[in-house]
């Protein structure tokens, strides 16, 4: 079996997962010294067929990861591979020690005359996110030049590339199978046309309207296929995630199901906590149940009854709650976190805040859509200056005053190339610390602080396979 040729033939998958794992494993194969040199000539001659701007990012991603996580040096002939240049390209190449060969060729201004084509438009927001779209739109309205017209017109040059198939297929033959309900995790040929669209939209500006490279190459870093820091994570499940029948059924075995779970974790990390968890346990075609939980601290002078906590404080699940992250340089693998202050974080009649909370990125990756936004909960730290998420041994540490004080391990947990509408994604994360120095500091210690978890289930079921889901949704919280 020639083992090479399945994993580049992956990389045309529109499974965005897929993608992802393909990438890490072509790396792998690159930064081994026995398969090194026949992958590097198998990358090489896919680089230089590929006919749109995003496919040649895609393919440099692998040297780059070869080189962060395998020490890979890059072949003298990789930057002379690129058929499709862009400024996402470049910024590879530079960090990979490589001169990038010219700049784009045959960029052209949008004619006064060019109308928006109609499939543009009915792409956005369906067979890709509509962030490009709007990314576009704002830089329009802030400089009054025609940034969404000039993507629109990449996206009806770069038509020519497939002529024959520019859409690569229909979503739905993913999705129909399944019943009514499903969004698809899919990043086909529509979307890479669109995101080379964005990035020859971003060229244009900096060549012919005078914007800045530095934010060129800010915007540019929308286009990432993965997250720098993220793009290390491996799947891995923890021995002790959930059995099939925990979390299925009314409050008291929902609590029953948390105080189990974390006997469980602790018996495999005895001086660690669970912070957050966020995960399908269970997927069929007629029942899903997803569970998400995250700590929370408690001081003196709640004015909620320990009975109306859970109703309180719902409203956390959705509130957009978010910690802000930044990067020293655009491809660093390390995010830096800048903790909220606790009277920013706490909530004023109970008392309480949470010891987790969801990152705001300043870099995205497109084919890991399954972690954004509800997945990725790391620890708040209001009483820290700074931390950073560095990946380690596929997992992602979380550091405070140079000290390890959690990581977080992520898993797939679904069906594939799609999930049901009203789960955050087929994936899984847990948020577990290392021993609990994540939450001191924030009060006086005279002052008494108890914990607890807020937890939230999300039950899906149908009778029959080609309905809607109905949804229950259960919020609750269990003391510890």
């Amino acid at each position: 079996m020639d083992v090479l040729r399945i994993l580049i033939a992956r990389l045309g998958w529109p499974s965005m997962s897929a993608r992802w794992w393909t990438i890490q494993e072509l790396a792998a194969r690159l930064g081994d010294p026995v398969s090194s040199t026949e992958c590097e000539s198998g990358l090489l001659q896919l680089l230089s067929s590929r006919k749109l701007e995003a496919e040649v990012v895609e393919v440099l991603y692998i040297f780059w990861i070869a080189a962060r996580a395998y020490g890979y040096s890059p072949a003298l002939q990789l930057a002379e591979s690129i058929p499709r240049s862009s400024i996402l390209s470049d910024l590879l190449l530079e960090n990979l020690g490589v001169m990038p060969v010219g700049g784009d060729e045959g960029l052209e201004e949008v004619p006064e005359a060019f109308e928006i084509p109609q499939d543009f438009d009915g792409v956005q927001g369906s067979d890709l996110p509509r962030i490009f779209r709007t990314s576009m739109s704002e830089l329009e309205q802030h400089s009054g030049l025609p940034f969404l017209r000039q993507m629109a017109f990449e996206w009806k040059a770069n038509r020519a590339a497939y002529p024959d198939a520019p859409f690569q297929g229909d979503s739905g033959y993913f999705l129909r199978p399944l019943g009514d309900g499903f969004v698809g995790q899919l990043s086909s040929r529509i979307a890479l046309r669109s995101i080379s669209a964005y990035l020859r939209t971003l060229a244009v500006a900096e060549g012919f309207w005078a914007m800045p490279p530095d934010r060129a190459g800010r915007e540019a870093l929308l286009a990432l296929p993965l997250h720098p820091t993220l793009a290390f994570l491996k799947v891995r499940r923890p021995t002790w995630f959930p059995k099939k029948t925990d979390f299925d059924g009314n409050t008291e075995a929902v609590e029953a199901s948390l105080k189990d779970l974390i006997v469980r974790m602790q018996a495999t990390r005895p001086d660690d906590e669970l912070i957050a968890f966020s995960s399908p346990i269970v997927m069929s075609m007629k029942r899903c149940i997803e569970v998400s939980i995250v700590r929370w601290a408690q001081a003196e002078g709640c004015k909620i009854a320990d009975a109306s906590l859970a109703k309180h404080l719902e409203a956390f699940w959705g509130d957009g709650r978010m910690l802000r992250s930044a990067a020293s340089e655009p491809l660093s693998t390390t995010t830096f976190l800048v903790p909220p202050r606790l009277d920013h974080l706490m909530d004023g009649d109970c008392k309480a805040w949470p010891l987790a909370a969801l990152l705001s990125l300043d870099r995205l990756g497109y084919l890991q859509h399954d972690l954004y936004p509800g997945r990725l909960f790391l620890p708040t730290l209001p009483g820290s200056v700074e931390a950073e998420v560095t990946p380690r041994g596929g997992q992602l540490e979380i550091k405070a005053d140079e000290q390890v004080v959690a990581d977080l391990c992520y898993w797939n947990a679904g069906w594939g190339p799609a999930s049901p509408k009203q789960f955050g994604g087929n994936c899984g994360t847990a948020l577990v610390s290392r021993g609990k120095s994540y939450r001191e500091g924030t009060l006086s210690t005279s002052e008494p602080v108890r914990s607890f978890y807020l937890w939230q289930v999300r039950t899906l079921h149908r009778d029959n396979t080609f309905n809607r889901f109905s949804q229950t949704l259960v919020t609750g919280v269990t003391f510890v």
